[in-house]
């Protein structure tokens, strides 16, 4: 197939306006029996509106598609920022992933919870010192 630029559709769309406008001028301000030529006008200027306008709305529709994927790929992008700098193990983005909340797969790193237990004699100065594994 013949790839064709997207401004020549608005173009043809443009001249399909004229020859239907200069089509209806013509047989509205003429008033002899000759009407044949302005209704060939407005023959071809219906014809070339719809055949452009249908390979405008089939560029529009490849247009939508690709703005979607990239919308696509800007969030897993951005979720990706939010993965912290300090994580001890790797983490791994999907973008072949359907849903883009799983693009993005790693473990919390975040530090755990321990529950410390302290004796009741303990004073205000002394040390606590605690042992993690």
């Amino acid at each position: 197939m013949v790839n064709v630029d997207s401004s020549l559709w608005t173009v043809l769309n443009i001249v399909g306006m004229a020859l239907l406008a200069a089509g209806a001028l013509s047989i509205m301000l003429v008033k002899h029996p000759q009407t044949d030529i302005s209704v060939a006008y407005l023959a071809a200027g219906v014809i070339l509106i719809i055949v452009s306008s249908i390979f405008i709305s089939l560029d529009g529709r490849k247009l939508r598609k690709e703005d979607e994927e990239f919308r696509r790929f800007e969030k897993i992008r951005d979720d990706a920022r939010l993965v912290p700098n300090d994580l001890k193990e790797g983490y791994l983005i999907d973008y072949s992933a359907a849903d883009t909340d799983n693009a993005i797969c790693y473990r919390n790193n975040g530090p755990e919870q321990h529950k410390v237990e302290c004796s009741e004699d303990r004073s205000e100065d002394d040390v606590l010192i605690i042992y993690s594994n």
